[in-house]
């Protein structure tokens, strides 16, 4: 629940069957035809359905949800004020009435603390082709738009162009920025 006029909307990955995956609440902060940008409190809780596991995020963080390209953009602020990077391919988020939900292809791009950009998890990608029976267009289009998200990464395309920085900068301004809390 969160205490201001933002909306709370419930976040939902899912595998290509449509099975849950993962799902947490998180308060909507901007809503466009092409995205949506989620804040994510601190001591939130994750709910990691194909572990079977429930996670308390220690980190708030700014997330941002493409509608029509498949890809994601968590950016998790630490303690220290670092800020680290986590993008999932997927295919394009859609908004449904409670929040959003989107079809995770478990190909990820990471960034460290450091500034060092890391393709994760390409294993389960490979593996959950077969298990999943992934066509060869949703093969394909994930490894293009891991490519695209690269490029945009390294061009500083939108939403890497300074965006998501003026996002965080606003949270910052409106007091939302609980690490220490």
């Amino acid at each position: 629940m969160n205490s201001s006029n933002e909306p709370d909307i419930q976040i939902q990955a899912v595998k290509y069957d449509g099975s849950l995956h993962c799902e947490l609440e998180t308060t909507l902060l901007t809503e466009t035809g092409q995205y949506l940008v989620v804040y994510g409190r601190r001591g939130r809780v994750l709910h990691h359905h194909t572990r079977n596991q429930t996670f308390i995020c220690d980190a708030p963080s700014l997330e941002y949800y493409d509608l029509q390209d498949g890809y994601t953009v968590n950016l998790d602020l630490e303690q220290d004020g670092q800020v680290r990077y986590y993008c999932n391919i997927c295919l394009p988020a859609e908004r449904t009435v409670s929040g959003l939900r989107f079809v995770d292809l478990d190909l990820d791009l990471i960034r460290d603390t450091a500034g060092q950009w890391t393709v994760v998890d390409a294993d389960e990608f490979l593996e959950n082709q077969q298990t999943y029976h992934y066509p060869d267009e949703v093969i394909e289009g994930a490894e293009q738009m891991l490519r695209r998200l690269q490029n945009k990464i390294e061009q500083q395309d939108f939403p890497f162009d300074g965006f998501l920085t003026r996002q965080l900068e606003q949270l910052q301004a409106k007091g939302h920025l609980d690490r220490q809390s």
